[in-house]
Parts: C-alpha cells; structure tokens; sequence
C-alpha cells in the first residue's frame, strides 16, 4: 500500500538562496564553485536513481538517493532534499512502490534545481 505522498509546499524554496549567500559571505564565486560541482555530481545520481527505480535494484536506489539528498541539503535545495528522503526511505523499506511514486516529483524538482542553480550563480 503505497502511503500518501507529502509534497513540499510553496513555503519551502526550490534553493534556500538566503541561506547560500549567507554562508559564503554572499560571495557569488564561491556559489558558481559549488554550483559547477553540484552539477558533476547530482546528473549521474538523479540518473542512477531513475534506473535503479527502472530496474527494481533498491540497494542502488537507497544509496544513490542518499548521496543525492546529501549533496542537495549541502546545496541548499530543501525541496528535492524532502523528495530524496521519501525515495530512500521508501527503498530502505523494500517498498518499490512508493518509491516509484515519488518519481515525478523527483523529475519535477530536480528540473527546478538545475534552473535555480543557474539563475542563482549568474546574480
């Protein structure tokens, strides 16, 4: 039985730009940094986690999400942090189901973060 999903809400930003900027001193070479690195990092894993959820391979799914919800709650990106957590969860209790319920939001979020990233780094 699949349980409802809980989608962030409106409240909670795609990328916490304050909370960035703030960090690194508002220093917006230090963002572009970060934002290059993120964007090596998270396509392969938002990638991996799309197959694994393809292929039924939970063990691949449990960790590529978690390391996606890490680099993203580094990020800053709450929203797709939440989502990631759902996926893991979902995998760490072998419920393949939610799991694949959470994919759209996953699309979804993760298309709105690489939008945000970039508007954000470029001021």
């Amino acid at each position: 039985m699949i349980k409802e999903l809980a989608l962030p809400g409106p409240e909670v930003p795609v990328i916490d730009e304050s909370r960035l900027l703030s960090e690194f001193g508002g220093d917006r070479e230090i963002l572009a940094e970060l934002r290059d690195l993120f964007l090596a990092q998270a396509p392969p894993l938002y990638n991996a986690i799309l197959e694994a959820m393809d292929r039924g391979a939970v063990p691949e799914l449990v960790k590529d999400a978690h390391s996606l919800k890490g680099a993203c709650a580094t990020y800053g990106a709450p929203r797709l942090t939440m989502v990631c957590k759902e996926i893991e969860l979902a995998g760490k209790a072998n419920d393949l189901d939610t799991a694949r319920a959470w994919r759209s939001a996953f699309v979804t979020e993760f298309a709105a973060l690489s939008e945000g990233i970039t508007r954000i780094a470029q001021g």
